[in-house]
């Protein structure tokens, strides 16, 4: 008889209980083609007949129940790599350890959150999609293996180690150590070598891992710490073929076993962790102790000491560990050569063999993250995901924006590069403030967004704000950029000012415009922001542009702050006609308001804005000039004129304005003021004003 051909699919769902199934087949059914089982028993029949790229499998069913089955699944070489999803209602850390010790791939908790569940099941997809896909490339280049230069090894060790800012060197120092215990052992030259390379590869499963995670300076969360748990699986994934250098391997997938068996991602106990594997941990974990990291300095050698007599026979071999601290005791140190190296060249002879292994790594590399590539913040798809999944189990908090006053001078003052340090900087302070519970992510450009979980306290998230804000005032004082650290920033309640991202994410956003428009360098609350008037101090205003063109004010301060060329250009050509003698210059300030104190959508400003510019260009003359001042606010500069003259000359604009907008109830007011520059013109009038409200 014929072998029969499986009918390929996506998913196979096995769950007990029908309204988890029919729930899981509403949430994937439009994206994936799936097939269901009621019972373990069952799941096992219909592997007979369907392949599934991903199974789902409900951890507590009756009769065979999820850990059962998944042993039987993977008992079968047919379906041992298919990967396992665990549905759980149960979400402790010990049911965590025994989903990954059994081989589950990750756990959604029930009751099922669709974004949560979609999002999951389409990252594991893409995972094993791009496993599968090295595994048959694998298959293929058998014999390269057999073929693998020592500098193409170290050009992965220096891939690998790059990843990550604060281990530079990592992986040539555990391998140095390896060695040194390998020697120490009496091991043959040969066997030294072996293992010192299987030193050099034991981290390359991080390949795999977001850059993010890998460099976040606060404490993981346990998400994130369930991501770095799979570096080893990854890396062993990747050097199963690898037969040229003995048990390498075993020296990525098992490195981090523990002597107690309380390790990942097997729990392999005592002299079942590889022997080789229990090596490159000790050595592994002393390059730890003894490297600057970010949230520590170095141990001294006293205190790592005390941690190998702490750990022996529980972390560590004990053998091994007793060794190894008489080699401290003896003096031993990674000499100062192997704690920096720069990145080896590969031969022309390697050339084939580093190819093929750089496009391995730039393939692992490739695969979705989660991550703003410059910031190392969540990016914003992954971050307005994981805010609406707080808020969908019922979470309340603060949803705050920042965003950077005036970063465009620094770009075009100093350059991207120096706006892209900033930005990371900002980026590991906003990093640095969240607990694990709570969300940082960048928007775009040098707009950032906070989810403070579970706090609505203003008094509390003021003080946090604050806090954020005067650290980052440090760093830039660091860095001697005391003028940039200044932030506006919005901020919205949950559930008072909505209970979904998007409405959040719109109210906190007037919030911020409602800072910039008065000032910036502050925080509002959205309430405080409907509430309160949008039109500024006429004299501040007009004065505030008078000192910032005279370059008197305060550097970055101000929407006016250079490089605004369109502005530097209207100041030479103001500067010059009201030096003329007997000339006389008006500067008019028109405001947008809303009297109903309704607030009402950016949208609808930005529309009248666009209005009064078209009313201002039918209203003025030839020689006339006008700019936007802010989103709110418009500049009309009358030449050679005088004051009873501009105001009939504002009175023209507001009424054209009012001929031709047609959109909702918006106030239009104007203040003016006599041009006076370095103390040369006839004289200034102030407070002289027409308004007219629709």
């Amino acid at each position: 008889m014929p072998e029969q051909k499986l009918e390929k699919i996506d998913i196979l769902v096995v769950d007990d209980d029908a309204i988890s199934l029919k729930m899981a087949e509403k949430m994937l059914g439009e994206e994936y083609s799936l097939v269901t089982a009621t019972s373990g028993e069952k799941a096992l029949e219909m592997l007979k007949i369907y392949e599934p790229r991903l199974i789902l499998l409900d951890f507590m069913m009756p009769g065979m129940d999820g850990t059962q089955t998944m042993d039987r699944i993977r008992e079968n070489p047919a379906w041992e790599k298919i990967p396992i999803v665990i549905l759980t209602a149960v979400n402790t850390p010990e049911a965590e350890q025994e989903f990954f010790r059994k081989g589950a791939a990750d756990f959604i908790t029930k009751p099922f959150v669709p974004m949560t569940m979609k999002s999951r099941v389409r990252h594991i997809l893409d995972l094993y999609s791009l496993q599968k896909d090295m595994e048959g490339k694998l298959e293929e280049k058998t014999r390269f293996a057999e073929q693998v230069s020592l500098n193409s090894i170290m050009a992965i060790a220096h891939t690998i180690d790059a990843k990550d800012a604060y281990t530079s060197g990592h992986s040539m120092r555990v391998a140095k150590c390896a060695a040194e215990i390998a020697r120490k052992l009496g091991w043959s030259e040969e066997e030294i070598r072996n293992i010192y390379h299987i030193g050099l590869l034991h981290d390359i499963g991080k390949i795999g891992v977001p850059d993010s995670i890998l460099n976040k300076p606060s404490r993981l969360s346990d998400e994130e710490f369930a991501q770095i748990k799979k570096h080893p699986v990854i890396g062993g994934e990747i050097l199963k073929n690898i037969h040229m250098i003995r048990g390498v391997a075993d020296g990525a997938l098992y490195h981090h076993e523990r002597y107690d068996g309380k390790g990942y991602p097997n729990g392999l106990k005592g002299e079942e962790i590889p022997l080789c594997a229990r090596i490159i941990a000790i050595a592994d974990t002393y390059d730890a102790m003894t490297s600057n990291r970010i949230y520590r300095a170095k141990l001294p050698d006293p205190k790592v000491v005390a941690e190998f007599e702490r750990c022996r026979g529980t972390q560590f071999d004990p053998k091994l560990t007793d060794l190894f601290i008489g080699m401290l005791n003896e003096g031993f140190h990674i000499p100062q050569e192997h704690r920096r190296h720069s990145e080896p060249e590969i031969t022309a002879k390697s050339d084939e063999n580093g190819a093929y292994l750089k496009r391995v790594l730039t393939e692992y590399s490739s695969v979705k993250t989660d991550t703003d590539h410059l910031t190392g913040l969540y990016n914003r798809s992954y971050g307005e995901t994981k805010v609406g999944n707080l808020l969908e189990e019922g979470h309340k908090g603060a949803l705050v924006t920042l965003n950077l006053d005036d970063f465009k001078t620094i770009n075009d003052t100093y350059g991207h590069l120096m706006g892209d340090k900033v930005l990371k900087i900002f980026a590991g302070v906003l990093s640095g403030s969240v607990s694990d519970k709570e969300v940082a992510f960048r928007l775009s450009g040098d707009e950032f967004v906070l989810f403070f979980t579970d706090l609505v306290q203003r008094n509390e998230i003021e003080e946090r704000v604050h806090g954020i804000m005067e650290k980052f005032v440090k760093c830039m004082d660091a860095i001697s950029f005391h003028d940039a650290a200044r932030l506006s920033v919005g901020i919205a309640l949950s559930p008072a000012d909505g209970k979904e991202f998007g409405i959040l994410y719109i109210n906190a956003d007037k919030a911020l415009y409602h800072v910039k428009r008065s000032g910036k360098n502050a925080l509002s609350f959205f309430r405080d922001a409907q509430t309160s008037t949008a039109v500024r101090n006429p004299d501040m205003d007009l004065d505030h542009i008078r000192l910032m063109l005279e370059g008197r004010m305060d550097s970055g301060t101000g929407a006016f702050k250079v490089p605004y060329e369109e502005l530097k250009n209207l100041y030479t050509y103001l500067s010059r006609c009201v030096k003329r003698k007997g000339q006389m210059v008006q500067t008019l300030l028109f405001t947008l308001g809303n009297e109903g104190r309704e607030y009402l959508d950016n949208a609808v400003y930005e529309e009248a804005m666009s209005t009064l510019e078209v009313a201002a260009a039918y209203s003025l003359r030839m020689v006339d000039v006008g700019s936007r001042y802010s989103s709110l606010q418009y500049i009309v500069i009358l030449v050679d004129t005088n004051l009873e003259n501009g105001k009939m000359v504002a009175e023209r604009v507001i009424n054209q304005f009012y001929k031709i907008y047609s959109g909702s109830s918006i106030a239009l007011s104007y203040d003016i003021q006599t041009m006076v520059v370095n103390n040369v013109g006839a004289g200034e009038e102030k407070n002289s004003e027409f308004s007219k409200n629709s």
